[in-house]
């Protein structure tokens, strides 16, 4: 079941670039907002436990001369005088956790605030002399910031001063800071995504063009490119990548338009050459049908004709199915072969095929491959008849020669067949190996092929990784060059 794409639920590069962009910087803002709060806290909080230190410091010489409960109770006032101060409470707590001194100087009369006793009792067996500040609430439930010192020894505390101060206005400060910030990110936010989506806005513009571009490019255009010079490298990345996919499918498309022309035309020739024995055939039935069967000479020229036909159309099928096989790449057997000896074995049937020309061996020693040797017969029989076929019957000449040769760093074994026929012109020296191509002396002559022989060579020298070349020129013979791999 093919799936339905919901096109109202993709969302745009831009749109997806921009939201995650947006986000992005709130959350950068709300983790400047977290730490500049934080810090802005704590140093205000510092200010004022300062302010408390400096008080606390008029009494720094009288608190370690009250050892006892008594020497606490007598100097609480003491105590108290020195370390109040305007918004300020000072109390002083003996070892018990009592409050046994208090003074507030709030401007709305507030006591100072008061813990549990056994929290006071915990601060006094705490180790060291508390330094540090703490928040506590006042029985209005508003914060208070206090510290404590200890009297007497700091081993074995005989009381506390509690000196604290309003935490409000750092309160108050820090609300101002946090809406006057609060402010200031929705203007950024604001500012940043006009901003950024006109920035991303030229910054993809090179994509719209790229899609506008792929937009035009139909079968018939295929060979529109996109630009490549968008001084952004990822934009650039793809527009190769891109092109270099529309080069491909350019190629791959006028293949297919040449394979498909060659089939067309393979099939209308294949067609012709089928078309020619049939009708000789049926020609001759047909004559035997009217009577000539009765006519001892006539049935005999007619039978002739008809095995003659039949064997010509048999040829052309096999040919036919040989290409087929061929094309399709079907696996063969392969082994090591010594063309030498190949060309030996093939030789008695040259000199039967040739009849009166003479066919010269000139054989350079062994020489080793890696192929199939009932196709390599197949490409000399071929190659040797389509000699035969332009040689003069009596004075022809076809030789054949093996040679060795050394190219890029690789070694080649070369086979040469050459003969003074007639020669191939120039124009169709390129068409030679095209299915069903006979040049115009070559479809004069009475058992002319159907030009399929060299293509069949062409095919099996390719299977075998090999290349083959042709010279040739009028009135002046044909020379093949067939090189392959070959075995050291």
């Amino acid at each position: 079941m093919k799936k339905v794409i919901n096109m109202s639920k993709r969302k745009s590069l831009k749109y997806q670039l921009l939201t995650r962009m947006f986000l992005l910087l709130i959350l950068f803002l709300i983790i400047a907002e977290v730490f500049q709060y934080f810090s802005l806290k704590h140093y205000l909080c510092k200010s004022r436990e300062q302010v408390l230190e400096s008080r606390m410091h008029n009494v720094s010489q009288l608190m370690p001369r009250l050892y006892s409960k008594k020497d606490v109770i007598e100097g609480a006032d003491e105590l108290v005088e020195h370390t109040i101060d305007m918004n300020i409470t000072s109390s002083v707590i003996d070892n018990e956790g009592n409050i046994i001194a208090s003074e507030s100087r709030y401007k709305h009369g507030i006591p100072a605030p008061r813990l549990a006793k056994n929290d006071y009792t915990a601060l006094m067996h705490q180790k060291g002399n508390l330094e540090g500040y703490t928040l506590v609430k006042n029985i209005n439930g508003e914060l208070d910031l206090v510290i404590w010192r200890k009297i007497g020894d700091l081993h074995s505390s005989s009381g506390l001063v509690q000196l604290s101060t309003e935490a409000e206005p750092i309160i108050s400060v820090l609300h101002k800071q946090l809406s006057t910030y609060i402010f200031a990110c929705l203007i950024i936010l604001i500012l940043g995504v006009i901003i950024g989506g006109a920035v991303l806005k030229r910054t993809l513009k090179p994509l719209y063009s790229m899609t506008n571009t792929v937009k035009q490019i139909t079968p018939q255009e295929l060979n529109k490119r996109l630009p490549v010079n968008n001084e952004q490298l990822e934009i650039d990345s793809l527009s190769i990548a891109f092109n270099g996919m529309l080069e491909r499918i350019e190629t791959s498309f006028k293949k297919e338009t040449a394979i498909k022309k060659k089939m067309q035309q393979f099939i209308s020739d294949a067609s012709h050459e089928l078309r020619t024995p049939l009708t000789s055939i049926r020609g001759f039935v047909e004559v035997l049908l009217m009577g000539a069967a009765k006519d001892e000479k006539k049935l005999n020229i007619a039978l002739n004709s008809i095995l003659t036909e039949s064997e010509r159309l048999t040829e052309l099928v096999n040919e036919l199915l040989m290409l087929t096989r061929l094309d399709r790449q079907v696996g063969v057997d392969m082994s090591k072969e010594n063309m030498k000896n190949i060309i030996e074995e093939v030789y008695p049937q040259l000199k039967i095929l040739s009849k009166n020309r003479k066919i010269n061996l000139n054989l350079n020693g062994d020489m080793y491959f890696w192929g199939n040797k009932n196709q390599i017969k197949q490409v000399i029989f071929n190659i040797v008849q389509n000699a035969i076929n332009h040689t003069d019957e009596k004075e022809g000449t076809i030789t054949i020669s093996l040679d060795k040769q050394t190219k890029d760093a690789k070694n080649f074994l070369v086979l040469k067949i050459n003969d003074n026929g007639t020669g191939i012109s120039e124009s169709d020296l390129v068409k030679i190996f095209d299915r069903f191509f006979r040049s115009e002396s070559h479809r004069s002559r009475h058992h002319g092929g159907y030009g399929l022989g060299l293509s069949i060579v062409k095919s099996i020298i390719d299977s075998h990784k090999g290349t083959i070349d042709v010279k040739s020129s009028l009135n002046s013979g044909t020379t093949f060059y067939i090189y392959l791999n070959r075995l050291i």
